[in-house]
């Protein structure tokens, strides 16, 4: 039979065990936001210093040729420091079509803890969830040459739809 110091003890050490295992899930938690926002203020970064001037160049050019290319960001809204944030930029030629049988947009998003998601899509805002093959690619390894090869598939499709 125990007495009734055991039962106290099992009780006590019951609640200390769970207590660590909260102070254990709170830490991690902590770190997790830590490090999501350390990331998304690398994203916003390679968003500001790469992808939307790029997109910029990019898009002046096309202007010159009489093109009407969208660019669209939503780093607008981001908060320093937020780590609940989405960064997404989308570059896209749109046609005066119903259909067209290749993408002609290509967006770019912050993928927590992935880096940068690259997909394709239709030029209407309409069709955005359509999310064709994702690739993947690490923030460090976002270059301007990487996102104008991007545009430029996205340029060809758009010629070749013509």
């Amino acid at each position: 039979m125990r007495t009734a110091h055991d039962i106290l003890e099992l009780i006590a050490r019951a609640l200390h065990e769970k207590e660590l295992q909260r102070q254990r899930e709170a830490r991690l938690l902590a770190e997790e936001v830590e490090a999501r926002r350390v990331f998304l203020q690398a994203a916003r970064a390679v968003f500001t210093h790469v992808i939307m001037p790029e997109m910029e160049r990019f898009g002046g050019i096309l202007h010159q040729a009489r093109m009407r290319p969208i660019v669209s960001d939503t780093g607008a809204f981001y908060l320093p420091g937020s780590s609940d944030a989405s960064l997404v930029a989308k570059f896209a030629l749109p046609l005066l079509r119903d259909t067209v049988s290749l993408p002609l947009s290509v967006s770019f998003e912050a993928v927590f803890p992935v880096g940068m998601a690259i997909y394709y899509g239709d030029a209407e805002a309409a069709h955005a969830g359509d999310k064709a093959a994702i690739e993947e690619v690490p923030l460090e390894d976002v270059t301007r040459d990487l996102v104008e090869d991007r545009l430029v598939r996205v340029l060809e499709n758009h010629l070749h739809e013509l």
